[in-house]
């Protein structure tokens, strides 16, 4: 999870009018997330300008890669359930690869986070955050937000700990063949876990 630094909405991203319309994303009144073929293309649209010009193409919260055409989801990093406000705030929309065992789907349906455990982990919009891993591609966990961040996205799931170290040895391997960094950052630019290869990359 790194900084997320938001842009300006799309022009026909309009909230307001959303929060009155059953026709789009989730409504109000029947909590069901459903199209209406107008609404179809703002919705793509805004997550692919999240995506690509928010988040470098990497999740909001794993850091890995997704392609444009991969299946990701916008989600609300605070639940709607929690605060209907926040719905359509743009600040509050991130788009996130789609696993329940981690990430988005893992903090709203497997942990179930609760509204009061907000303040106790990192808001990647808001807060700048710096991780810090080990040879193993753990992030190393101290007390705080970080290790309460790690555990309600389930952050050190082996899976993703085990790409991550693979990152680390790949880099370790281009050092010794002589890339410099840029070189490096250059030829891993669509692995993801950019502040892994920040990390390695320090002079």
């Amino acid at each position: 999870m790194r900084k997320i630094n938001k842009l300006i909405p799309l022009p026909n991203f309009n909230g307001s009018n959303y929060n009155n319309d059953c026709s789009l994303w989730t409504c109000k009144n029947c909590n069901q997330i459903t199209f209406h073929n107008k609404y179809k293309n703002i919705y793509e649209d805004t997550r692919l300008q999240i995506l690509v010009d928010e988040q470098n193409q990497l999740c909001g919260y794993t850091e890995l890669y997704i392609n444009e055409l991969e299946e990701s989801h916008i989600d609300h990093y605070v639940k709607r359930e929690f605060d209907q406000n926040l719905t359509f705030d743009w600040n509050n929309l991130i788009v996130a690869t789609k696993d329940n065992d981690f990430g988005a789907n893992y903090k709203d349906n497997t942990y179930c986070i609760q509204r009061n455990e907000y303040n106790t982990i990192y808001n990647p919009v808001i807060d700048d955050i710096i991780f810090e891993y080990n040879e193993w591609g753990e992030i190393i966990e101290e007390e705080g937000k970080i290790k309460r961040t790690v555990e309600i996205f389930n952050l050190n799931y082996k899976p993703l700990a085990d790409r991550r170290k693979s990152l680390i040895k790949q880099i370790e391997d281009y050092k010794k063949g002589g890339l410099s960094n840029e070189e490096i950052a250059s030829t891993l630019n669509t692995y993801g876990f950019t502040s892994v290869l920040e990390q390695e990359l320090k002079d």
